[in-house]
């Protein structure tokens, strides 16, 4: 309950709470000097314990602990020495507030942990010392007998900012600390066990440690190697070899001999007591060339792998040094050093060697390839972490492969093989181009249109910034990897063609060439490049494709056996998954799964075997990207053979007054064994082959391959495909003369009738459902009324 306060004054309504910063609180740590605001000059105040307060905000176990009579508008209250709980304020002026409306909580401060990790260390060495407490941020005062402010400042001026505490000179003061583990360095601290004081500044809470310094053998530092040799625009690595020590310094290059002087701390993770341990230190020849030897976009220029670290202490170069040249820099490695007396290193150099870098050469005219990646797998490429995956294990589990072919949705990544270039990728925080800062003229990545209108050059889209087609931020980075002179790009290309900033949207069905170019002019150009002053450039060329998915004729005709297959052809990327369901009502529905293979097959595996001919089946097969087809069938006995396959194109599909146009016939046995079928192929009534074509199973043959037409003139060619004496395709091509209209009109496609199979087919083209084909290659459905006739004819011949 609240308890009236002695002298007529209620409560202090307008009372704060206020820390040291002069930041509000309602919590505060024993010890503190909690600043109360809102006070009434010469009223009377008086502090209360509460155990907990009520729903209504009333103390509940409350008494008396301190009281003040308030000097101006605040009030300074000492809680050295109160137990931990709660506290509220009782005065004049209380108003409607409560008792919990008025007070602030009060807890310990405690050392969860102040220790060193080790009990001894070297007195030329650094020991971790481990600090944890239940505090977010603090200061703390530290001393030890035996040891002035100086000595402490070089102990722990490393790793904590610091101030002196007190004019005796045996206090120093460690601000703004963090729980974590720090690094305190004993060189030059005289032998002996030291007892450590740790205090809060501003609570009560404090903590002892101690740890014996004790002399350590003379520590030695060498270079793994002799010498170094890399080539520019790569990641040199230096080895250095600590012994007996964990700290030493490397200078690498001098200005008198190389106009470029860096110098850095290099610390082992393991102590190396009794044993050498092996920095190495990498060092990005890009990045080195900044000003102060850290960073250039992002990237460090001084790392060390794994859990070693590499610290720039001390950087001078020539002014207006953008890229380090070729040539010989100087190294040297030394046990101590002293910014402000050079005599310190070089009194401690143990060792030298050199650094060699060379030029770059020139990219080979086929260093770059385009690949594909199923749409399904590009999430997990931009996950590829190297530290976890090899770029040949991603390759290989994405089912990453080379491609002249990219259809819609699937990834588009590409490959370059270079020897060089790495250390523009060596940041890993890195994710595109543009994060990289490869947004210049000098090294780019181009995708080029082959075809243009007239009086027009072809598109580009490019990483150069500034540019119409800009896409550095839509070509990611997935890995540079210079052990294996392989990097990989995935171009977001759906994300082009979304950009409003982007100015052409990288249209389907057309061929395009992605290149990497580094013009002549750039420092980091090769020799060759510059002395020819010819630009470097490697390319490679693909076609971007609506999604298209087949089935084959031959799934009309599936044999009841254990051994049935659906088979089809697609566009997708290799490794993408197949699904389809056989359905027979009344008999049987199956749905089975298979992946695209390399040539852009898929065969699925059924099992018919409990079935007999002349079971009519729906066939539906979809690829992930949602492509598909269907068709109609009827089982044929099991030890029965599958029609052969039959692709007919011309060369143009769509050919012009002029052209000379070039005819194929591709037939597929689809049986595991061997079949014949008797075949003629007439076309503008002439028959061009005629002929049995025998092929071994699962074997296929190009019958026909010749001109049909040269300089090809305006009208309608009919042609038809006849297998064992029915016709299996016809159509018409036809030939249409060169206009400036460009509306998609199909006045110059043929058209094909497949129409052998089943007499139930439901597909009369043997073309996806998702709008990507309109029939046979070459053959198109400029006489849809014509096949529809030979389609129907056919069935009447059969059903008689």
């Amino acid at each position: 309950m609240s308890t009236a306060f002695v002298g007529g004054a209620a409560a202090a309504e307008n009372a704060q709470f206020e820390d040291s910063d002069g930041d509000s609180s309602s919590g505060f740590y024993e010890g503190q000097t909690v600043t109360i605001t809102g006070l009434d000059d010469g009223s009377d105040y008086d502090i209360r314990f509460a155990d907990d307060f009520d729903s209504d905000g009333e103390a509940e176990g409350d008494r008396f602990e301190d009281e003040f009579t308030a000097d101006g508008s605040t009030h300074e209250l000492d809680t050295t020495g109160y137990e931990t709980g709660y506290y509220y304020i009782n005065g004049p002026n209380n108003g409607d507030t409560s008792d919990e409306d008025r007070s602030f909580e009060l807890r310990n401060m405690d050392f969860r942990t102040a220790e060193f990790e080790d009990d001894t260390v070297d007195d030329n060495e650094n020991a971790t010392l481990e600090i944890d407490t239940n505090r977010a941020e603090y200061d703390l005062n530290i001393s030890a007998d035996g040891l002035d402010d100086d000595d402490l400042h070089n102990i722990f001026n490393e790793s904590f900012t610091t101030a002196q505490e007190d004019d005796d000179g045996e206090v120093l003061t460690l601000e703004d600390v963090n729980d974590g583990k720090y690094d305190a360095d004993f060189s030059g601290i005289d032998t002996g066990e030291y007892n450590f004081s740790l205090e809060s500044t501003d609570t009560s809470a404090e903590a002892n440690l101690s740890i014996e310094v004790v002399e350590g053998q003379a520590g030695g530092i060498e270079f793994s190697d002799s010498d170094v040799l890399e080539t520019r625009t790569n990641t040199a690595v230096i080895g250095v070899d600590l012994s007996e020590t964990d700290t030493g310094y490397l200078k690498v290059g001098t200005m008198d001999e190389a106009g470029y002087e860096a110098t850095l701390k290099v610390t082992d993770d393991d102590s190396n007591e009794d044993e050498t341990g092996t920095v190495l230190v990498q060092m990005n020849t890009v990045a080195a060339a900044s000003g102060d030897a850290a960073t250039l976009n992002g990237a460090d220029a001084y790392t060390a792998a794994g859990d070693d670290s590499v610290e720039v202490v001390a950087a001078d170069a020539i002014d207006d040094l953008d890229a380090l040249g070729t040539g010989d820099y100087p190294l040297s490695v030394s046990t101590d050093f002293d910014a402000d007396n050079e005599e310190v290193y070089d009194d401690n150099e143990e060792d030298t060697s050199y650094l060699t870098l060379e030029n770059r050469q020139t990219l080979n005219s086929d260093a770059v390839q385009a690949q594909v990646a199923p749409a399904d797998s590009i999430s997990d490429i931009r996950d590829f972490d190297s530290d976890e995956q090899t770029i040949a294990g991603l390759i290989e589990d994405e089912n990453i492969s080379d491609t002249d072919t990219v259809a819609q949705d699937d990834g588009l990544l590409v490959s370059v093989s270079s020897d060089s270039l790495h250390a523009f990728f060596a940041d890993d925080d890195a994710e595109t181009f543009e994060d990289a800062g490869l947004t210049g003229e000098n090294f780019n990545l181009t995708i080029s249109g082959e075809d243009s209108g007239p009086n027009a050059n072809p598109p580009e889209w490019t990483t150069t910034d500034g540019d119409d087609n800009y896409i550095g931020d839509h070509v990611e980075i997935i890995e540079s990897n210079q052990s294996t002179e392989t990097m990989l790009f995935h171009v977001d290309y759906s994300s082009i063609q979304d950009d409003a900033d982007v100015e052409d949207d990288l249209p389907t069905e057309e061929t395009y060439d992605v290149s990497l170019n580094i013009d002549h002019e750039w420092e980091y150009a090769s020799e060759e490049a510059q002395e020819d002053e010819e630009n470097e450039e490697s390319t490679d060329s693909f076609d971007l494709e609506d999604r298209e998915f087949d089935l084959d004729d031959s799934n009309e005709e599936l044999p009841a056996s254990a051994t049935a297959a659906v088979t089809g052809d697609t566009n997708v990327a290799p490794g993408t998954e197949v699904s389809d369901r056989l359905r027979s009502s009344g008999n049987f529905t199956q749905s089975e799964s298979a992946y695209v293979a390399d040539d852009g097959s898929f065969e699925i595996a059924h099992d018919l075997s409990e079935y007999s001919e002349g079971i009519p089946y729906s066939l539906d097969a979809e690829e992930d990207g949602g492509a598909s087809d269907s068709l109609n069938g009827k089982t044929i006995a099991g030890d029965a053979l599958q029609s052969f396959n039959y692709d007919v194109s011309t060369d143009p599909e769509e050919p012009m007054v002029g052209d000379n146009v070039t005819g194929t016939v591709e037939v597929e046995n689809p049986n595991d064994v061997s079949k014949s079928e008797d075949v003629e192929f007439v076309f503008d009534g002439e028959t061009l082959y005629n002929d049995t074509v025998e092929l071994d199973g699962n074997g296929s043959e190009t019958i026909v391959n010749e001109t049909l037409l040269e300089t090809a003139e305006k009208g309608d060619y009919e042609w038809e495909l006849i297998v064992d004496g029915e016709s299996e395709e016809s159509g018409t091509l036809t030939v249409s003369e060169e206009s400036d209209d460009e509306s998609g009109s199909e006045s110059g496609s043929g058209s094909g009738d497949e129409s052998g199979g089943s007499d139930e087919s439901g597909s009369d083209d043997g073309s996806s459902d998702d709008g990507g084909s309109d029939g046979t290659p070459g053959f198109g459905v400029g006489v849809a009324l014509v096949a529809l006739l030979g389609a129907a004819m056919l069935a009447l011949r059969r059903q008689n």
